[in-house]
C-alpha cells in the first residue's frame, strides 16, 4: 500500500482539481465550446452538464486507474509486468516491496493526471470567455509540455529505481 504521506497529498491534489473544476463550472456557458481546430477556433460545442460530467469523469477515471493499475498488475498479473531486472524485483523476497514502491509511484501519477485535466479545463474555461470561443495555443502547449515533462520525470525515476541493482545482478 502507498504510505499515508503519498496517498494523502495525492488525494489532496485530486480533490483540489475536482473542486476547482466544480467551482469554476458555473462560469461556463450553457453550450461549452469544447473542441477546437488547429488554429484555436472552436469547432464543436457540448452541453454544459455533459461537459462537466466528462471532465470530472476523466479526472476521476485517470486518477483512479493510475492509483490502482500498477499495484494490481504486480499482484495479479506479474507475468505482464515489464521492469528492468524483472527477475530480481519480482522475486518472492522483494515482490511485496516492489508492489508497494509501484503503488507509491502510482499516486504521483494520479496527481499528475488530475492536474493535467484541471489545466485543460482551465483552458476551455478561458477559451469560452471569448466570443467566438478560441483556445490559446501557447497555453495549451505549456500544459502539454508540463504533462510530458512530469511523465518523463516519473518514468525516469522508475527506471532509475529498477535499474540500480543492474550491476549487482549481473
Amino acid at each position: 500500500m502507498p504510505d499515508a504521506n503519498d496517498s494523502g497529498w495525492a488525494s489532496t491534489v485530486v480533490v483540489g482539481s475536482l473542486t476547482g473544476i466544480a467551482l469554476t463550472a458555473e462560469w461556463l456557458p450553457h453550450e461549452v465550446a469544447a473542441h477546437f481546430a488547429l488554429d484555436g477556433r472552436a469547432d464543436g460545442v457540448i452541453a454544459h452538464d455533459l461537459y462537466l460530467t466528462l471532465v470530472i469523469g476523466a479526472t476521476v477515471l485517470l486518477s483512479g486507474l493510475a492509483s490502482c493499475l500498477l499495484r494490481v498488475a504486480v499482484l495479479r498479473f506479474p507475468d505482464l509486468v515489464n521492469l528492468p531486472n524483472r527477475g530480481y524485483w519480482l522475486a518472492p523476497e522483494r515482490y511485496e516491496a516492489t508492489g508497494a514502491f509501484l503503488a507509491r509511484r502510482a499516486v504521483w501519477l494520479a496527481a499528475i493526471l488530475s492536474l493535467f485535466t484541471f489545466g485543460l479545463h482551465l483552458l476551455v474555461l478561458r477559451a469560452n470567455r471569448d466570443s467566438p470561443a478560441r483556445l490559446d495555443a501557447p497555453a495549451l502547449m505549456a500544459v502539454m509540455t508540463a504533462l510530458f515533462a512530469a511523465l518523463g520525470a516519473w518514468v525516469a525515476q522508475l527506471r532509475r529505481h529498477f535499474e540500480r541493482v543492474k550491476s549487482a545482478v549481473q
